[in-house]
């Protein structure tokens, strides 16, 4: 069972980001509020981050999807395309924020990943590999912030889309809405109920227990709130109504428990989280970003607990490099977010 801190945390706290702040009433952003301490701090970070990712970008490169003779309707997504659309997905984040955007080694790493995406083609058969649908929906919307649409697997998804099973699965709500929130940024025509719908049948209305929940009870709470606030370009308020404070309180504890738990990665989805709620320039926050910035690695990257617990001995120098490298990516690229978040955010939630 999962022990959680026994402390009190005191808060204070994209395609319709202009609409969604004028409706809601917040207000713009203040220049000067960050989770991080000073530029320094968050410049650090950041430059590490984009250091390593750099330096690995071959080990995000996905299958050669032309050439695997396999039956289409069985392919699943396997780790090496989950890696490779996340850093797609990072990346179309990152275009949020001009001190991001404008980097050299964000550029390396679009021109690294749109090359292969051409070279492995990876919308290959889309028609019929519907296990992949969900990875192909994500990469269209980074193709959509990096460069282009293709025209001909945006058809083949609504195609697949038209058939009237895909968006009619028995499904929770988490994955509907992941699927739901790329969907309506490309445009495309779906059954899958709106977000008020899905939100009222989620977790986030009745949330399980710290001490019993489990690792994908905790990233169903962090992916509704991503994709329900465009990753903090909409305020979250009206659509969460008299849940909102008491999400806002159970991320705080979630937060710290991951924290005194060493799960540096569900610490970073968590800190995203409370600022897609508007939750940003408090002590908690402060005190996550600070640790981290501590455990970073001299490389750049953020370790998981499979990493900081040691991994297994290979004698194979690409085999060690190649298991390091799936259990630090996703924190790292969570890490990204996280700073993309920071620099990005359109406005300021009231406390």
């Amino acid at each position: 069972m999962r022990v959680a801190p026994l402390l009190r945390v005191t808060s204070t706290a994209s395609c319709t980001e202009t609409s969604a702040v004028r409706d809601s009433g917040a207000k713009p952003r203040a220049a000067s509020a960050s989770i991080f301490r000073d530029d320094k701090q968050r410049a650090r970070f950041i430059a590490g981050v984009l250091s390593w990712l750099d330096a690995q970008i071959d080990f995000f490169d996905p299958p050669q999807e032309d050439a695997i003779a396999q039956i289409p309707e069985r392919i699943v997504p396997g780790r090496s395309r989950k890696a490779f659309g996340e850093l797609g997905l990072a990346l179309r984040l990152a275009q949020r924020a001009s001190q991001l955007r404008e980097r050299e080694e964000i550029r390396r790493l679009k021109r690294a990943w749109l090359r292969m995406s051409r070279e492995r083609d990876i919308f290959f058969d889309a028609r019929r590999r519907v296990h992949l649908v969900p990875l192909m929906a994500v990469a269209l919307t980074v193709c959509a912030a990096l460069d282009q649409v293709p025209e001909s697997p945006l058809r083949s998804l609504q195609t697949v889309l038209d058939r009237h099973f895909l968006d009619r699965t028995e499904l929770a709500a988490h994955p509907k809405l992941d699927l739901k929130y790329y969907l309506d940024c490309l445009g495309l025509k779906h059954a899958f109920d709106n977000d008020a719908v899905l939100f009222r049948r989620s977790s986030l209305t009745n949330p399980a227990a710290i001490p019993y929940a489990r690792r994908i009870d905790f990233y169903a709470i962090t992916h509704l709130i991503f994709h329900l606030s465009d990753f903090a370009a909409r305020d979250m308020r009206p659509i969460c109504g008299r849940h909102f404070d008491g999400i806002r309180e159970y991320l705080a504890l979630a937060l710290a428990t991951s924290l005194t738990e060493r799960d540096f990665d569900l610490a970073g989805e968590f800190l995203i989280a409370r600022l897609c709620l508007g939750v940003r320039d408090d002590a908690l926050n402060r005190a996550a970003c600070d640790v981290l910035c501590e455990i970073q690695q001299p490389a750049g990257f953020i370790p998981d607990q499979a990493w900081l617990a040691g991994l297994k001995p290979r004698d194979d120098p690409r085999q060690r490099a190649e298991e390091e490298f799936f259990a630090v990516y996703h924190p790292t690229l969570v890490a990204l977010i996280l700073a993309a978040c920071d620099l990005s955010l359109p406005f300021e939630m009231n406390s």
